[in-house]
């Protein structure tokens, strides 16, 4: 297949540039931003004008560049400044100066001027060379390169030169606001000088933009703070911060520093993308705090230390005033919202969850408005509720994860419904773990002890029976106690639906049946559990004993032929051959079971949940209480007689 081509739609630069060839305030300080990463010294603007016909342009004195690399540079798109240049840039030769952090990243700058005409010249000048080329667009080519001309050699000078030509574009941007904007982000370094049509931009084209004040900072001298809002946050920190100048000199980059942050800004990060603030300290020359290349301070200059702090905090306390009425309004806002709520509140709580408005809008300006009424919902939710503050201990003692696995939960269940599911698992578990330590005791009382938990475990034998319909039958444990006049035997009277023997007790639990107009009519479905005392060996006879209940309830009209039974006789051994069920006819099971059997079952059923959660604090809580029920009670020795 021939290779082809790729094609571009003529709206693909706008799709990919975005802004940036759309809309001229982002154009601008976009191609101004190229001209600091060039570390240029001295940029001039030609400002578009339709009536007079003058063209864009932009000049500086960058490093410039060579044919190769501006070849490489406009051709490659997404290219990766970073990675080929890195994120500081030195002076070009002859010029003094620190390095300088770029703006830079992905190149979409080059694209820039054709926010300002149809295409463009670029000259360039560097390492003895200059080139000439021209740059356009087609339908289907979004950039196309036309050199023009090229000498090689002996050519002095280095920069860059940027010229519109073709058909001009109408630029919804006046050269007074252009001023403005390229002075609220470059004004930072006095080594860095933009001109517009000749005139060299300066504080006075930003006044709506600038205020300023001053600091003393004791036994050193004055400082005078200028602070720049640009009113809107841009996409980075870049050329926002703190600049510090001495002597009329920039000292280091504008940037907001780590003790900045932790000082100044605390989480405030619309802030670090709006302001700067320009501290002129000339004194620190004085006392020796710069260092030797003026790319920063001597960390241990206790002057430098000093002055720090000082406009630290000064700069902290004017990014809180100008937040004052914002700040008001939201604590206005959020009290409106649950002003209801809040007034139902005894006095004391009422005071608590106002003063934390209060302090959260003020300590943490980070949060929106609407995170502080949520925080101020749970608050009060919080006050209302029993536990009140139980909550909130709970969650400091977990682990990060244990926050991302909560969050998880609470995305897909609600609250009620998830303690519905956890309360199940936790009586289960607790049964379980109860039944485990029950059955080692010797000589246990199997009506008072055992047969209550089977009676809420019948879901142990399988999923066939968890129907909440299974409850005991106390009909059918009369006519077994009056067979075997045993009315007035042990526990009989304190649970007469328990049949009790001398060797064993017997819980009958049913499900009714209904006839066709679902009233009831008897037995559908009965379990009978027979648990045998321990060191009696289940064999034949224990499940017969079983089969003739069966048949005794039948003969006296309790239970229908039809009606299925499931019978389990439950020990702590079983005769050899004598594991397997017994059926009688297909209604009627009797299975032989250990109690240790039905345990390691019921486990399983729970997914082996009891040995993942044994450290549990409800079941740590209960393995204490049983083990309490298990020790023998101190009994007074009498004397040993002679």
């Amino acid at each position: 297949m021939e290779q082809q081509n790729l094609l571009y739609d003529q709206r693909f630069l706008e799709t990919y540039a975005g802004a940036i060839v759309t809309e001229p305030s982002t154009a601008i300080v976009e191609l101004v931003a190229n001209c600091w990463d060039a570390y240029a010294t001295d940029v001039n603007i030609i400002w578009p004008d339709m009536k007079t016909g003058t063209a864009f342009a932009i000049e500086d004195d960058g490093h410039g560049m060579t044919r190769d690399e501006f070849r490489h540079i406009w051709r490659t798109f997404a290219y990766n400044r970073l990675a080929h240049g890195g994120s500081k840039i030195d002076p070009p030769p002859n010029v003094l100066g620190a390095s300088r952090s770029v703006f830079g990243q992905n190149g979409k700058g080059r694209f820039a001027s054709f926010c300002f005409a149809s295409e463009y010249i670029v000259t360039s000048r560097k390492n003895g060379q200059e080139f000439v080329c021209r740059v356009h667009r087609t339908e289907n080519r979004p950039l196309v390169l036309e050199e023009i001309s090229f000498r090689s050699g002996g050519v002095a000078g280095h920069g860059t030169r940027i010229e519109g030509t073709g058909r001009p574009r109408s630029v919804r941007l006046s050269e007074e606001r252009a001023r403005e904007i390229i002075g609220s982000r470059f004004l930072a370094n006095p080594a860095f000088k933009v001109s517009i049509n000749g005139r060299p931009i300066s504080f006075s084209d930003i006044p709506d933009l600038i205020s300023e004040s001053d600091l003393t900072v004791s036994g050193l001298g004055h400082v005078k703070v200028l602070h720049i809002d640009t009113k809107k946050s841009d996409k980075s920190t870049k050329q926002h911060g703190i600049a510090y100048w001495v002597q009329g000199r920039a000292v280091g980059n504008c940037k907001w520093s780590g003790s900045d942050y932790d000082r100044v800004l605390d989480g405030r990060s619309s802030e670090a993308k709006r302001f700067t603030f320009i501290v002129q300290a000339d004194f620190l020359n004085d006392q020796n705090a710069v260092l030797e290349d003026w790319s920063g301070f001597k960390d241990h200059n206790t002057a430098w230390q000093a002055t720090r702090e000082a406009v630290q905090d000064h700069i902290r306390q004017i990014i809180h005033e100008l937040g004052r009425s914002e700040r008001e309004q939201t604590k206005t806002t959020v009290i409106e919202a649950h002003g209801n709520a809040i007034n139902r509140l005894s006095p004391i709580s009422k005071e608590r969850v106002s003063s934390f408005i209060e302090q959260v809008v003020e300590k943490c300006p980070n949060l929106g408005e609407s995170e502080v009424s949520q925080l101020t919902g749970i608050l009060t939710n919080l006050e209302q509720s029993q536990t009140r503050y139980g909550l909130l201990e709970l969650l400091h003692r977990c682990e990060p994860e244990d926050y991302d696995n909560l969050h998880a939960l609470l995305s897909q269940w609600t609250i009620g419904m998830a303690k519905v599911v956890l309360d199940e698992i936790q009586n289960r578990l607790k049964l379980i773990n109860e039944l485990r330590i029950k059955t080692k005791k010797v000589g246990l009382d199997e009506v008072h002890e055992l047969q209550p938990l089977f009676e809420r475990g019948l879901w142990m034998f399988g999923p066939q029976f968890e129907s909440i319909e299974f409850t005991s039958n106390v009909g059918m444990t009369k006519v077994i106690q009056r067979i075997f006049k045993d009315a007035d035997g042990k526990g009989s009277l304190n649970r007469p639906d328990f049949v009790v023997l001398p060797d064993s007790s017997v819980g009958f639990y049913g499900r009714p049946s209904y006839d066709s107009d679902f009233e009831q009519d008897g037995v559908d479905h009965l379990i009978i559990i027979d648990l045998k005392t321990t060191g009696l060996a289940l064999g034949s006879k224990e499940k017969n004993q079983v089969w003739k209940y069966v048949k005794e309830l039948r003969e006296r009209g309790a239970l229908r032929d039809h009606a299925r039974v499931n019978g389990f006789v439950l020990g702590d051994r079983i005769e050899p051959g004598e594991n397997e069920p017994t059926n009688h006819g297909t209604s009627v099971t009797i299975l032989p079971m250990l109690y240790e059997t039905i345990m390691a079952r019921a486990e399983k059923r729970l997914l082996s949940l009891h040995e993942r959660v044994k450290d549990a604090p409800f079941l740590v809580a209960q393995q204490e209480e049983l083990q309490r029920f298990l020790t023998p009670l101190p009994v007074l020795q009498t004397e040993i007689l002679p």
